[in-house]
């Protein structure tokens, strides 16, 4: 009579660890090719980056941008080189890929509907970024171009213009930037127009 609890209770615990043996067993190959996946991963992302610096170099995109807005912003906001900006993003973009890669090896479905929300929003991300850079640089090419075109008129006047014309490209860009990725879309759009609306008016009074 006494003996039947330490035979129940040992039955308990080799099934229990049995499980848990189990569990491991099928866990550790997951966990083991997650960390592989993810040193490699690691190494493969730092090496993109380092292609994508030596490729821009090799471009001299520094040196196309040199006395642009976009190379006043970049000395202002204390970031570095483009060459090095554009390959940390690149950098990061491969890493997402590899960590949502990773976690989906280890079967956490939370975390990878997360990082695949971040993944699918990435490309709006880019044609933003590049709205803002054309628009900026043809900000600056405006600007020139009115400056030039009416300096023998009016020296102040041509300044004026072309600051005029540099900041409408801008504020297009900016709207344009914001419409792509999605941020209170309606809102732009009604802007916009409205913008439009008053630049037409504005024109037609002139």
């Amino acid at each position: 009579m006494y003996n039947i609890i330490p035979v129940s209770f040992q039955e308990t615990m080799t099934l229990a660890l049995g499980n848990v043996a189990a569990q491991l067993g099928g866990f550790l190959p997951k966990l083991l090719g997650a960390l592989l996946l993810l040193i490699l991963g690691a190494a493969i992302a730092r090496w993109f980056k380092t292609i994508t610096v030596k490729l821009l170099e090799m471009l001299r995109l520094s040196k196309g941008l040199k006395e642009t807005p976009v190379e006043a912003f970049l000395k202002h906001a204390e970031v570095g080189k483009i060459e090095e900006v554009v390959g940390t993003a690149m950098y990061w973009v491969a890493m997402l890929v590899v960590l949502y890669a990773t976690v989906s090896i280890l079967g956490l479905e939370a975390i990878s509907i997360v990082l695949n929300g971040i993944l699918s929003y990435i490309p709006n991300v880019v044609s933003a970024v590049l709205i803002l850079f054309f628009g900026v640089l043809l900000a600056g090419l405006v600007e020139s171009l009115v400056k030039g075109a009416l300096h023998s008129i009016s020296g102040k006047s041509a300044r004026l213009f072309g600051k005029v014309g540099s900041y409408l490209i801008v504020i297009i860009s900016v709207m344009a930037a914001v419409a792509e990725l999605n941020i209170a879309a309606q809102f732009i759009s009604t802007l916009f127009i409205g913008f439009v609306s008053m630049l037409a008016l504005a024109f037609g009074l002139a």
